[in-house]
């Protein structure tokens, strides 16, 4: 698929229900390499913490983006202040050898991602992905700079780039081959449950990831190329075109109430949307600034094209299932669609800086002006004509099973009480990295303490709640094993220390079942009994 012809294409679809998908002959569709890349979406061991799949931050639930909505403090790294987003939590910060580190903005919680999730469907239908584009129609094989794909790759591109962005999927300094690795030896699906039928079908009868890419590519061997081109696959198997607005346009009669129809006429006449949300695909797939923000704040395309004429713009997402949508605009900064249609009838943002000539004021009065009666019906059509009752109800294709995240707490199954350090700080617990065998990524950590302290790390097989010397025990003493270290941080500051055991599990299944129960010890010389402690967390095994 070229891009030019896709523009001419997107821009004259009016009244016309999606074509097929654009799929590039370099990586046609196939059953194997769907299965293969609808586990991989759904596969949390491709990140580095085993907490965050491509289904973590585009759940079907919410159209394809994200329920979850986190702030992201800006450049100015102040919160609350006039520049913050709310975007996707991803992981915490960890160094090269994904040993914790403090982030200057997010410290040891999740980082946040600086703009919200956009949809992962219809992404197939677009030439360029990411709010500024940045995934272009061109794949390049990334371990041998070979094109794979000359045009219509956007979203073989967009599939790598979470797997080693540092806040989304990875670490710092993250490699592809690293989470290639990491893939070739992980149990498929290890950390769901409640998979769809097909995906338990897949991985039935012990099927390994060489095992399901040989199914999909003719060899077993797993690359970041194959993953890209799975992903893609699945992704665009995933086509939201059962909507009440397609049944009309079906001529399928009563696909559409009156109130409905009478938001669609708004939605094309009046309110002008259609000029950039194209009926079809319900975009143009042009990129738009629409005085948001001041571009200062993020400047959008022009970063990827160095094109000043598209400083601030951002792309025109789709709106189907956009009734489904918990957050809006590249920004995260509406949480209802009322406030949206409120944005546009105003005329848009008031930062003038490039701001798109389309955006004009639609308070006049009618034919011209969009009146609270129509602004209302206008709200019905985008809200429920455009949503297939198969997203909102998790159906086939848009089936997926349940993660692993969201069954354990992201500090971990802590239990007890702590005891509070230096400066009256509580040294924090996070052993939120699932413990399932073979989990080359496992690891548990500590912050919040007395830089460069020594510290152990207690292990037993029995939780217990007592104190010695005044500190809080939450392990049985005994038979417990110690695992000594020091702290980083900066030496003696409350609050500085942290650190990282990090033990990779053996594929022992004889050790799933098994409950270990830990915490944190911490010899503080700033406190009187000398030395603060972490809360239990139990690491159950599976």
């Amino acid at each position: 698929m070229r891009t030019i012809p896709f523009l001419l294409f997107a821009t004259t679809l009016a009244a016309q229900a999606l074509p097929p998908v654009p799929v590039p002959p370099q990586n046609p569709i196939t059953p194997a390499k769907t299965i293969l890349g609808k586990l991989l979406f759904w596969e949390e061991q491709l990140s580095s913490n085993n907490r965050v799949a491509c289904g973590t931050c585009h759940t079907f639930g919410a159209g394809g983006g994200d329920l979850r909505r986190a702030v992201h403090p800006g450049n100015d790294g102040l919160q609350p202040s006039p520049d913050d987003t709310f975007g996707s939590p991803g992981v915490p910060r960890s160094d090269a050898n994904n040993d914790y580190i403090p982030d200057n903005r997010f410290g040891f919680l999740a980082q946040v991602t600086r703009r919200a999730a956009p949809s992962a469907f219809p992404a197939g239908y677009f030439p360029q992905l990411f709010w500024d584009g940045r995934a272009s129609s061109t794949f390049v094989d990334p371990d041998t700079g070979a094109v794979l794909i000359p045009a219509g790759g956007a979203l073989e591109n967009q599939a790598l780039a979470p797997l080693v962005a540092a806040d989304e999927m990875g670490h710092d300094g993250r490699t592809f081959a690293e989470a290639v690795q990491k893939l070739t030896t992980a149990k498929p699906m290890a950390l769901a449950t409640n998979l769809p039928p097909d995906m338990a079908a897949a991985v039935a009868g012990g099927a390994d990831y060489p095992d399901l890419f040989a199914a999909a590519f003719g060899t077993a061997d797993v690359t970041a190329a194959r993953i890209a081109m799975a992903l893609a696959t699945y992704q665009r198997t995933l086509v939201p075109d059962q909507t009440p607005w397609d049944r009309f346009q079906a001529g399928i009669p009563g696909a559409m109430t009156p109130q409905q129809i009478n938001g669609m006429n708004v939605f094309n006449g009046p309110g002008r949307c259609n000029l950039c949300h194209t009926p079809g695909l319900f975009s143009d797939g042009q990129f738009r600034n629409l005085g948001l923000r001041p571009v200062a704040q993020d400047p959008g395309r022009q970063a990827i094209t160095g094109n000043f004429a598209d400083r601030g713009k951002f792309k025109v997402p789709s709106l189907r299932n956009v009734g489904l949508r918990a957050s809006f605009m590249h920004t995260g900064q509406f949480t209802a669609l009322n406030q949206v249609i409120g944005f546009y009838i105003g005329g848009g943002g008031p930062n003038l800086d490039n701001k798109d000539p389309l955006l004009q004021p639609l308070t006049a009065p009618p034919p011209v002006g969009v009146p609270p009666p129509a602004a209302n019906d206008l709200l019905v059509f985008v809200s429920t004509a455009l949503t297939d009752p198969r997203v909102a109800a998790g159906q086939f294709p848009f089936d997926r099973p349940t993660l692993r995240s969201q069954l354990l707490p992201p500090a971990g199954a802590l239990y007890g009480a702590a005891s509070a350090g230096s400066g009256g700080l509580v040294p924090q617990m996070r052993a939120g990295v699932p413990a399932n065998v073979g989990n080359v990524d496992f690891k548990v950590g500590i912050d919040n303490a007395r830089g460069g302290a020594p510290v152990v790390f207690l292990i037993a097989l029995q939780p217990a709640a007592i104190q010695f010397q005044g500190v809080n025990v939450n392990v049985a003493l005994g038979a417990e094993l110690h695992v000594p270290g020091v702290l980083g941080g900066a030496a003696g500051v409350p609050g500085a220390g942290f650190g990282t055991l990090r033990v990779p599990l053996p594929p022992e299944p004889g050790l799933a079942g098994l409950s270990l129960f830990t915490q944190w010890w911490v010899w503080d010389t700033g406190v009187a009994n000398g030395a603060a402690s972490t809360r239990g967390a139990e690491l159950a095994f599976f």
